[in-house]
């Protein structure tokens, strides 16, 4: 399911709560969010690529690379200006489109090129995935967000306890 969808979701009461990033619902005044954690953006990269051993990756080492990167539609803003910028200022590039990010795991896994995703949604396996700081300055902010007008407490309970127990995160 798209990001987009998943927020057409919210607004037409189909969900009660979407795991968002705050970028991703700006365009939404009728949504309340709830701020868990912060982030950045990483390379995923086979364990066994020359990469997969640096602390911080940088635009400049993408080039040559054979890239994987999220169709428009599964991207939260911050990460398609990631992309764009890495489509225009990185040669020699190798470029898929895929729209899953397990999909996308196992892309890497099987070695078939690197991504970059926010921390938060990336999964490293050490002796598989590695998950590679990259240098690229973006405020990345993650939380739930429930309708203004959600009247149910339960809903309202589960925002407020995911955000009490992600504290300090």
């Amino acid at each position: 399911m798209t990001n987009n969808r998943l927020k057409h979701h919210l607004i037409d009461h189909d969900s009660d709560v979407i795991f968002t990033t705050h970028d991703d619902i700006t365009d939404l005044a009728e949504v309340k969010y709830y701020h868990l954690f912060n982030g950045h953006f990483v390379a995923l990269v086979p364990a066994d690529h020359h990469l997969s051993d640096r602390e911080e990756l940088d635009l400049d080492d993408l080039a040559g690379e054979k890239i994987l990167l999220m169709d428009n539609n599964w991207c939260p803003p911050e990460q398609l200006k990631l992309q764009e910028t890495i489509r225009k200022k990185v040669d020699d590039l190798d470029i898929s489109y895929v729209n899953d990010v397990d999909i996308v795991s196992l892309m890497v896994k099987a070695g078939l090129g690197i991504t970059v995703m926010p921390s938060f949604v990336a999964i490293e396996k050490a002796d598989e995935i590695k998950a590679v700081k990259f240098n690229y300055p973006a405020p990345l902010d993650y939380g739930l967000v429930c309708r203004k007008d959600e009247a149910d407490s339960l809903v309202l309970a589960f925002c407020q306890v995911m955000q009490e127990q992600t504290e300090g995160m």
